[in-house]
Formats: C-alpha cells, sequence, structure tokens
C-alpha cells in the first residue's frame, strides 16, 4: 500500500501505509497543516526523558530520505540543536556551526496502559507476550 503525505510546504512524500509512518514524516506533515489553519493533534507534553525544557512548540524538521531526523535541526532559522532518534533536543541551541556529528538512537519506548476491571486474575507475563507479538506483528517493531 503506498500513501502519499503532504509535509513541510506542501512536498509529497510517498510512504509504505502499510507500516508506521516515520515520526519526522508526520511532523512535517502536521507543520504543514498548521500553516495551512487545518487541524492538528493536540500536543500532549513532553517525553518523560533527560530532555531539554523547549518552549519553542512543535518545530519543522529536517528529515532524511527514510525518515530519520537528521541530527541536526535549525527550524529554518540560524539557531540550531541536536536531537536524538525520536526528535528530542538533546543539546543547548547554538549556531549553524554546533556539531551534531551522529544521530543518537533511543531505543525505548514507553508504554503505560489501563485495563478494565475483569474477574478472576491477569497473568503478566502472558499480557506481556502477547503485546510485544502485537507490536512486532503489526509494526515490525522488536517486543525485547
Amino acid at each position: 500500500c503506498s500513501c502519499t503525505l503532504l509535509t513541510g510546504n506542501g512536498d509529497p512524500v510517498n510512504i509504505d501505509c502499510s507500516t508506521l509512518v516515520p515520526k519526522c514524516f508526520l511532523m512535517k506533515a502536521e507543520m504543514y497543516r498548521a500553516r495551512n489553519g487545518l487541524s492538528t493533534r493536540s500536543i500532549g507534553g513532553k517525553p518523560v526523558e533527560a530532555a531539554f525544557l523547549d518552549n519553542d512548540g512543535i518545530y519543522d524538521p529536517d528529515c532524511e530520505n527514510d525518515g530519520k531526523f537528521r541530527a541536526k535541526q535549525c527550524n529554518g532559522t540560524d539557531q540550531c540543536w541536536c536531537v536524538n532518534s525520536a526528535g528530542v533536543r538533546r543539546s543547548d541551541k547554538g549556531d549553524k556551526n554546533i556539531n551534531c556529528t551522529t544521530l543518537v538512537e533511543t531505543y525505548w519506548i514507553r508504554f503505560q496502559l489501563t485495563h478494565k476491571e475483569v474477574s478472576g486474575s491477569i497473568n503478566d507475563k502472558d499480557l506481556k507476550n502477547a503485546f510485544g507479538a502485537e507490536m512486532k506483528s503489526r509494526y515490525g517493531l522488536d517486543p525485547s
């Protein structure tokens, strides 16, 4: 399945819609929608990690052709910063000469789930294994 996603300034990006869309492309699509007065997702706060506080809001990221974030982001300005593979700022802001040599990979995905009341007990290990198998099957993510 192939889909077209409008990003940034309306640039079309062809993606495989049977897999997860890379976050960098999703952020660019959100910026396109915001610039054109279209509805956007609600932004629900920063990740729970040692991220730098950034009150600038969402930015229009520079993406590689495969949808990964470029290590250095500038948001169309002379002020730049380094990001990790999730697009979260990991350095202070600097000028265009800031050195972000490699993209630091983020490996952990954190889920917080609430289950409805059930009669009987739930086997935590079975639930974890079923959830991991679904993430691998549906999204190609390694559950380990």
